[in-house]
């Protein structure tokens, strides 16, 4: 390959590069500002989290919770924790794919990742692919 062609994909590779940082920074954003409540299905407590899954607030509808015994109010308050962290994830996924939808390739990885560690997965393999096409037979 020439060295202009080299000068070519490199300039194109940093463009690229570019655009993904961009993306990213808009995920985090969104990311950062999320928050996610979540009612148990007896409503008598609710439980949100923040963008990450991460807990921020516990409020209790009313007093019947006291009625519980504390294993079980204990076993409610995860369980609901939990659901608000999934419901956080795929909300944080479906941002994730929205926000990158117009980048080649990288819209692929976002809407087939699960988690942000695949959406992560994805990119790394998108970029040794692309190494791996350049260090091939035509770079020899």
């Amino acid at each position: 390959m020439s060295m202009l062609g080299d000068e070519g994909l490199l300039a194109e590779m940093r463009a690229a590069l570019k655009d993904v940082d961009e993306a990213a920074e808009r995920v985090r954003r969104r990311v950062a500002r999320a928050q996610t409540t979540v009612e148990d299905k007896k409503k008598l407590l609710s439980v949100t989290v923040g963008g990450h899954g991460e807990l921020t607030r516990i409020t209790f509808n009313g007093d019947a919770y006291r009625r519980l015994a504390p294993a079980e109010l204990a076993d409610l308050i995860v369980t609901t924790a939990r659901t608000a962290r999934e419901k956080a994830q795929r909300k944080t996924m479906a941002g994730t794919a929205e926000l990158t939808r117009h980048l080649t390739g990288l819209d692929d990885a976002a809407q087939s990742a699960g988690s942000i560690e695949e959406l992560v997965e994805g990119i790394a393999s998108m970029v040794s692919g692309g190494a791996d096409r350049r260090t091939g037979p035509a770079a020899s």
